[in-house]
């Protein structure tokens, strides 16, 4: 079939559509005619047919032309196979064009909408505008012209991906009414969308709770929520007392716990806070409702080998310090209220952003394109991970595996600074897996470690150049590791 029997073909049928819509009878009403779905068919099978023929004539000029000697045939072969590249390139889209195009006449029926396409993928530009002809045609084919800006109705479509696979999303607006239908594209064709920066995660131990020795020793502790390492000991916050340990020849040893007494505390799993002070020697610890303060007092003169901790604590709704430590310790002195009834941060935050933020699980500071910009990421109790930069809320594609645990740290490989994200708990254990946040997209930059149990918490270290986590290995048996991000 030639081009113009074939398009001859295609206006033949679209008169007749014509027609029936203008006596008001459908395609189903005649069955001498074909309805709209059908009319569809016939204009695909005839805009391949097309396409086929128009490749196989490219490629046999060109092989003619590459046999013949002389420069001549080298220089048509040159000039010909860039010209049938679009061809090959736009036939991988067809599919999932014609597959959108369908879900929006669906939602849209028949009428006029203006098309606009928004890539926030890998596709490469050159792609785009076959990209958008596909659809238009295919949306012209189900009764959808494109071809008026003046129209009341849009359609918006946005091409994203992460990791594993595509993800078409058509908005569909018809006056103060806004549709979305979206459409999953296989995870085959989507390319990296960075490079892989082979980055390994390499967990090491630092403390577990089997490994100690209590003081005294019928003393067990509780769930852990936090722990950090000053000049001079291991403080480990649980749940109910915050312990001080010392490091042996046998390992660590229990030296002093201090109980937090009749505290608030949190209805389901509560979380806390360790932050160390300046000197390295003292400490501020935050969990629901209370506060407390822990300092280490040198010993006078030589005869004693250590000096004398003390900790003291008090009730307290005040912010805790949060996205420390992946750009600068404390580098916003961003604070965000704490829910004490929950697990959760409430959404408020201080200093004041100009945007509203919602309720989180976690939140970490990472930079942007210059050294004077960064964003917020933060992980909302409905599992949706978002972007807040520039005065804006955006969510993250390829976070759908994260679970509600994240921390930023400065790593110096890749793009410089990585997110660490616990798995979803989906498994029956969870690891930790490094992410470049490049745009509004999470790219996994390294394989996952398994971390044998559950995480229960995650924060960066006060170097900022690794993570700290807690891992609950059993109902009596709680880990602290050291994650650290090595380039290759």
């Amino acid at each position: 079939m030639t081009k113009k029997a074939g398009r001859l073909m295609a206006a033949r049928t679209e008169e007749r559509l014509n027609a029936d819509a203008q006596s008001g009878r459908s395609g189903r009403d005649r069955p001498d005619r074909p309805d709209r779905e059908q009319y569809a068919s016939i204009k695909r099978r005839i805009r391949e047919r097309i396409r086929a023929k128009r490749q196989a004539k490219l490629i046999m000029d060109a092989r003619e032309r590459f046999v013949r000697p002389g420069i001549w045939g080298l220089l048509f072969l040159a000039l010909a196979l860039p010209t049938a590249t679009p061809a090959w390139a736009a036939s991988k889209w067809e599919q999932p064009a014609e597959q959108l195009a369908e879900k929006v006449a669906r939602v849209l029926g028949s009428g006029q909408a203006e098309l606009t396409l928004n890539n926030r993928s890998t596709i490469a530009s050159s792609d785009l505008s076959a990209i958008r002809r596909l659809l238009e045609q295919d949306l012209r084919a189900q009764g959808v012209s494109t071809s008026g800006a003046e129209s009341a109705n849009q359609i918006r479509v946005t091409l994203s991906e992460n990791v594993r696979e595509r993800l078409w999303i058509a908005e569909i607006i018809e006056g103060s009414q806004t549709r979305v239908v979206m459409l999953h594209v296989d995870r085959e064709a989507v390319p990296s969308a960075i490079p892989d920066a082979g980055i390994v995660l390499e967990k090491k131990r630092v403390w577990n709770s089997l490994d100690t020795t209590p003081t005294p020793p019928q003393t067990q502790g509780g769930p852990v929520l936090a722990a950090l390492e000053t000049k001079t000991a291991l403080v480990v916050f649980e749940q109910e007392d915050i312990v001080v340990f010392a490091i042996t020849a046998a390992g660590w040893r229990e030296e002093k716990r201090f109980p937090l007494g009749a505290r608030r505390t949190s209805s389901r799993d509560a979380h806390g806070l360790l932050i160390p002070t300046a000197d390295g020697h003292a400490f501020i610890a935050y969990t629901a409702g209370t506060e407390c303060k822990g300092s280490y007092a040198l010993p006078e003169d030589n005869r004693t080998t250590s000096g004398d901790w003390t900790v003291h604590c008090h009730d307290s709704d005040d912010p805790w310090p949060v996205a420390a430590g992946a750009v600068a310790p404390d580098a916003t002195g961003l604070k965000a209220f704490y829910n004490s009834g929950r697990n959760f941060f409430t959404g408020i935050v201080t200093p004041a952003l100009g945007i509203d933020l919602p309720p989180f699980y976690s939140i970490a500071l990472v930079p942007r394109a210059t050294a004077d910009q960064a964003a917020l990421l933060l992980n909302g109790i409905d599992g949706k991970v978002l972007l807040a930069e520039a005065g804006a809320l955006k969510p993250v594609s390829g976070a759908r595996d994260w679970g509600s645990d994240f921390t930023a740290v400065r790593t110096g490989c890749g793009t410089g600074t990585q997110v660490i994200a616990s798995s979803s708990g989906e498994a029956a254990k969870d690891s930790l897996r490094a992410y470049e946040i490049t745009r509004q997209e999470a790219i996994a930059a390294s394989s996952p470690v398994e971390m044998g149990g559950t995480v229960t918490a995650l924060w960066t270290a006060p170097d900022g150049a690794s993570a700290w986590t807690v891992v609950r290995k059993s109902t009596v048996e709680y880990e602290v590791d050291r994650v650290t991000a090595l380039c290759p």
